[in-house]
């Protein structure tokens, strides 16, 4: 399942942001935390398809790291902690993926997209679900969306969208996408202030 921890593993709360122009407001770098609800929970997606966080608040306070393992727990419960850009790589390549792919940005592979999916009823219907290796990872990627950095609630079933640990520039991090109508990998990266996984 998708993370939805609304307070970090030090008991201090995440700053929970609703409203569109708060969120639009926030700075894009490595400081403004975050999370939402998609949808502000409105329909109770929370229990579907957890919480969305800024990089900021992802990595709470750690800095970028793409060792393997990263090192960095972050967000994330005792015993869990926020993957590096390589060690994604490394689940890539081991469901079939080479290292010159992995080492691509845009759609790069053949079906691990496919593998790491699950559920494909919350799935709009394309070439992620018909393949035919759709969910065999035990990994179970959700299609929660994301919150765009003007407030916005996007994609809910039609794509999944994950941080990594490792920044790319001051304001950006490495992050994965899994889309309804792609059977591969998006691997490229993004601005801190929207709302991932």
């Amino acid at each position: 399942e998708n993370l939805k921890v609304t307070h970090y593993p030090d008991g201090n709360t995440i700053p929970l942001v609703t409203e569109n122009t708060v969120w639009a407001n926030l700075g894009n770098n490595d400081t403004d935390d975050a999370y939402c609800f998609i949808n502000n929970n409105a329909d109770n997606e929370a229990d579907t398809y957890g919480a969305l966080y800024t990089w900021a608040a992802a990595m709470s306070g750690a800095s970028t790291s793409n060792s393997n393992p990263s090192g960095v727990q972050g967000v994330c419960p005792a015993g869990w902690h926020m993957p590096s850009d390589d060690e994604w790589k490394e689940l890539e390549m081991h469901l079939g993926m080479s290292q010159t792919e992995a080492n691509l940005t845009g759609y790069r592979g053949t079906n691990e997209g496919s593998q790491l999916a699950g559920n494909a009823s919350l799935w709009n219907s394309g070439s992620l679900t018909t393949d035919s290796a759709f969910g065999t990872s035990g990994f179970t990627a959700l299609p929660g969306g994301y919150r765009s950095n003007n407030g916005n609630f996007n994609f809910i079933g039609i794509g999944g969208y994950w941080w990594s640990s490792t920044e790319y520039l001051s304001s950006g991090a490495w992050r994965r996408i899994l889309t309804y109508n792609y059977s591969e990998v998006h691997r490229n990266y993004n601005y801190m202030n929207v709302g991932f996984s």
